[in-house]
């Protein structure tokens, strides 16, 4: 189901080497947080990176040296054994501004029975002394070649990138369209609804670590896919609490201000990321009511016309299910979710792989709709109804409110990517909001926008 992939290479080292600072600056999308806090990168963190007509991709990992750092040090460990094995060549990223570690000796031994190509990255190397001082510390691990850079700010990372691709196969970079052309697809929700458990059952395998542990995804996790011939870019995002608890983290009483700052940059890549999305996947746990969290990722994404999609995971820990049991659940949504009537919900459980293929076919299916050109002939026949039915509408004169006539010129789609519909009339200003919102359910009922939010602009004949 994956497509066919460029080079991989893999960074590799301690905690707080700059692994996450390079991934960064060589993937020019700034998709990995980059945080003082140790082990602040846990999955795999990927991306493309495109240099001199080539391309590769780049894989970010968490560091060897969490046991004491990280209650999930094993996941994190079985991650970066997963990308060495896939690993055409790997990045051996040190501090330049520490002497050799321990840590970074038992990196080097690692390597030594992986037998893969090294580049040793000496990392931090910001003036001429920290680079001479740097390279004679480390000449003592024996790896060749050496580039010393400094991630931060840029200096030798085009050296970098030149070494490495003598060492890598050619691949070509593609042209901007083939880029253009992927469906993307953002996982959003509260921490521990799924996103990271429906995330692997779609890509086939454990991609990203999936834990009861609140939070277990801080950056984002994308990757490309083919389904049904269909080029699809799926993201996996970080959960989002409740905005007054963002940022809120205790450890033994005092404040975590590095857990705290990891969160609020997880919680603004995932606005970010339903923003460059296509289509947004709402995953909500079927045993927990409908939180403002839900509310908010919902109007984010109306607000910047995205496709939404209402996944309900954990279908099969609801016990005694009958036929009924899904109406009255849909019902709910319904009346306690903004957009939710015209939103698909589909019930699955990520775990046991139930139903998971069925959210690509209705984010397909939803973001055809959003490209969707209505007929004429069936705006025309929205319009007359809404003239037929109600030829007057209730509307503010002055401090008081009165019914006036009812006149409604045209209404036209001008655009799609969200569907907009422009209705010319002589009083633009004074068409009640309810016109809107009968107009809107008359062009639902003949054309198919289910799952995508539509704008009604009122305007005047001059304009």
């Amino acid at each position: 189901m994956s497509l066919k992939r460029p080079p991989k290479i893999v960074l590799l080292g301690r905690t707080n080497a700059g692994k996450s600072t390079l991934f960064n600056r060589l993937s020019e999308h700034g998709k990995a947080i980059v945080s003082s806090t140790e082990n602040t990168t846990r999955d795999q963190n990927r991306d493309f990176v495109y240099w001199k007509g080539s391309m590769f991709e780049l894989i970010d990992t968490g560091g060897l040296d969490t046991a004491a750092l990280d209650p999930l040090d094993k996941e994190i460990q079985d991650q970066v054994a997963k990308a060495l094995l896939e690993a055409n060549l790997i990045l051996f990223v040190v501090d330049g501004k520490s002497d050799l570690m321990p840590q970074d000796k038992e990196v080097k031994k690692i390597l030594a029975g992986i037998k893969k190509p090294v580049v040793l990255c000496i990392n931090k190397t910001d003036n001429l002394k920290i680079k001479q001082n740097a390279k004679a510390e480390f000449s003592r691990l024996n790896i060749e070649p050496t580039v010393t850079i400094s991630a931060i700010n840029g200096i030798g990372t085009a050296d970098l990138l030149d070494e490495i691709l003598k060492l890598i196969p050619h691949y070509p970079a593609p042209e901007e369209s083939e880029e253009d052309d992927l469906l993307h697809i953002a996982l959003v929700g509260r921490p521990n609804v799924g996103k990271s458990s429906l995330f692997n059952a779609l890509v086939g395998e454990d991609r990203v670590i999936v834990s009861d542990i609140a939070h277990t995804t801080r950056d984002i996790n994308d990757t490309d896919l083919v389904y049904k011939d269909n080029k699809i870019r799926l993201i996996d995002t970080a959960g989002i609490r409740r905005k007054s608890k963002v940022g809120d983290w205790n450890m033994k009483g005092k404040k975590n201000k590095g857990l705290a700052n990891i969160e609020r940059l997880g919680v603004q890549a995932t606005l970010a990321n339903v923003e460059k999305s296509d289509v947004v996947i709402l995953l909500l746990e079927a045993q927990k009511r409908i939180s403002s969290q839900d509310k908010t990722l919902v109007s984010h994404s109306k607000k910047h016309g995205k496709g939404l999609i209402i996944v309900v995971n954990k279908w099969d820990l609801i016990p005694d299910k009958d036929s009924t049991t899904i109406n009255e659940f849909q019902d709910y949504y319904s009346d306690n979710l903004e957009f939710a009537k015209h939103t698909p919900v589909l019930f699955i459980s990520a775990l046991n792989k139930q139903r998971t293929t069925k959210v690509l076919d209705m984010a397909i299916e939803v973001n055809d709709a959003r490209s969707f050109m209505a007929p004429q002939e069936d705006l025309n026949d929205a319009l007359r109804e809404i003239q037929k039915r109600n030829p007057t509408q209730k509307t503010r004169v002055g401090r008081n409110q009165q019914r006036v006539p009812l006149v409604l010129k045209s209404l036209k789609q001008t655009e799609i990517d969200p569907p907009v519909f422009i209705l010319k009339t002589p009083k633009p200003k004074e068409i009640a909001g309810a016109v809107f919102s009968l107009l809107e359910k008359e062009i639902r009922k003949r054309c198919n926008y289910d799952g995508v939010p539509i704008k009604i602009e009122a305007r005047s004949k001059k304009k």
